[in-house]
């Protein structure tokens, strides 16, 4: 193995005395810009939500087209179809302890006396009030839905909220629950949400035995009653917690529509299949914080990048082999889901 000294090509401090983590950050053109540049949204708990647009290397004060406070504490923000089938526009979603905003960002060019400067602003597409507090959220196309993302918003108690654009569909409260853990969509042909529960079990529910066995938004007494809860279709015994998961084709036999699920535990990597079961996993030398996968080629299997508590990112290759390793000037966080997620490549 041999360790890098990571090379930053772009970087920014964003704010002093704020906290954030991978949740608070999303990649995507979300202005919808027809140029397709990527603009970076990162949301803070203090309630500042900032999108930076690099445009070379090293920062430049025009980078920042928006820095908005937004009243309450941010708890992540992400990038998806979260409009109406009729339109392919991308919308920017960010989740507060109490309620879920749905944006439109659009973007104004206006000329200087040092050329044209770009400015954004939000405007508001809908909202949603949370009768419990929120804890995190995915998106995905639930169903197999076309040309659209539903979010999926889990509570500190164990509710899964789904939610289609304007409309609150179903809830349901997981079983055997006692704190929140990372969570996950996985499509077609599993179409589940995964998560890692308190009793470091990995399980996949189904979103369509969610909805058939849901009437509506779940009461207390829902909460109450085992019987009432979700039921998994599978459920794997990690024997550890975990802080992350994300999906990749990992395997060089993995194929579209298909998924390996990855789920990063407090030392260990877990590469799972999509129907259940562990393939292999990794022990790592130090803390793991992080992961995320990347395509190394077109049609090929994904590497994947793990940052540690140590300040470095981890390359691992298929079957997760190490490849490299590059040292940073701090530890890194990653938003494990990518924005433009998709089932087919």
């Amino acid at each position: 193995m041999s360790v890098f000294k990571a090379r930053e090509w772009w970087g920014t401090r964003t704010g002093d005395g704020e906290e954030t983590d991978g949740c608070h950050l999303a990649v995507g053109n979300v202005d919808n810009a027809n140029d397709g540049v990527q603009k970076v949204v990162v949301g803070s708990l203090t309630g500042t939500l900032r999108i930076y647009r690099p445009s070379a290397k090293d920062f430049r004060v025009s980078d920042l087209v928006l820095e908005v406070a937004l009243g309450g504490p941010i708890l992540a923000v992400d990038v998806g179809l979260f409009g109406s089938a009729s339109t392919t526009d991308v919308f920017l979603a960010v989740l507060h302890p109490r309620r879920l905003v749905v944006y439109h960002v659009t973007s104004t060019t206006v000329q200087s006396e040092t050329g044209d400067d770009s400015f954004m602003s939000l405007q508001l597409l809908y909202k949603h009030s949370l009768a419990r507090s929120a804890y995190n959220m995915c998106k995905g196309p639930f169903g197999n839905a076309k040309g659209k993302d539903y979010i999926c918003v889990q509570s500190l108690d164990g509710e899964l909220l789904f939610l289609e654009q304007e409309r609150v569909s179903f809830s349901k409260f997981l079983p055997n629950f006692l704190v929140p853990g990372p969570i996950c969509y996985v499509p077609q042909p599993l179409d589940a949400i995964v998560t890692v529960n308190s009793q470091m079990e990995c399980e996949a529910f189904s979103f369509s035995s969610l909805s058939a066995s849901a009437s509506g938004v779940a009461t207390n007494e829902d909460k109450d009653n085992q019987s009432k809860r979700a039921r998994a279709e599978w459920s794997v015994n990690l024997g550890e917690s975990a802080c992350a998961i994300t999906l990749a084709r990992h395997h060089h036999q993995t194929r579209a529509p298909n998924f390996d699920i990855i789920v990063l535990g407090e030392r260990t990597i877990f590469w799972l299949k999509d129907s259940g079961g562990i393939r292999t996993t990794k022990l790592l030398d130090m803390p793991p914080l992080c992961v995320r996968a990347y395509p190394a080629k077109p049609g090929g299997p994904d590497h994947l990048l793990v940052g540690t508590a140590t300040g470095q990112i981890l390359v691992y290759g298929n079957q997760l082999q190490l490849l490299w390793a590059a040292s940073l000037e701090q530890p890194p966080v990653l938003n494990p889901q990518p924005s433009n997620l998709k089932p087919q490549t």
